[in-house]
């Protein structure tokens, strides 16, 4: 059985990997992907009339978003994730505001009740950037203070050995 959330760094060459996993090593297509369908999530919500769909889809969302970063942060140590949250974090925030750039060029894209312009392009850009690093730097965080206690948990444990003080007659 494969292991997750691994404590060394694998050399990736030396196995075979499933393709789902290889794709997931990766940072740029997890990322771009996740950046691409959330932004059309967000406008086939914004879309909706429906509060309850759009509370369930702004959940869905980040459900989505988390689930992705754990994807790809699984395979890797945890002393090295600072740098793949980052990364996965730019990449997504580009691949979320260059889908938005085509929605506002489609008239597709909006802004609360109203169709957005490419004055807002910049305001919805530092927005998503501010919301995607509050959401995954909070989510990596309780993530890899869940693997850390975990790991220890599982760890099997060497019973002290203590031995019988010796008297000397």
């Amino acid at each position: 059985m494969s292991r997750f959330f691994p404590k060394d760094v694998i050399h990736w060459g030396e196995e075979r990997l499933h393709p789902l996993r290889a794709f997931a090593i990766r940072t740029v297509e997890p990322a771009g992907i996740t950046g691409v369908l959330l932004r059309l999530w967000r406008a086939a919500l914004l879309a909706s009339t429906n509060w309850m769909l759009f509370v369930g889809g702004l959940v869905g969302g980040v459900l989505f978003l988390c689930g992705m970063l754990t994807w790809h942060l699984g395979n890797f140590p945890v002393k090295r994730w600072p740098p793949r949250v980052a990364l996965f974090l730019v990449i997504e925030v580009f691949a979320e505001m260059g889908t938005s750039s085509l929605l506002i060029a489609f008239s597709r894209e909006r802004v609360g009740s109203r169709v957005a312009t490419w004055p807002d392009w910049w305001p919805m850009a530092g927005q998503t950037l501010l919301e995607r690093t509050i959401v995954l730097a909070v989510f990596a965080l309780v993530l890899g203070g869940t693997v850390q206690l975990v790991r220890r948990a599982m760890e099997p444990r060497e019973a002290p050995t203590r031995e019988a003080p010796k008297r000397e007659a």
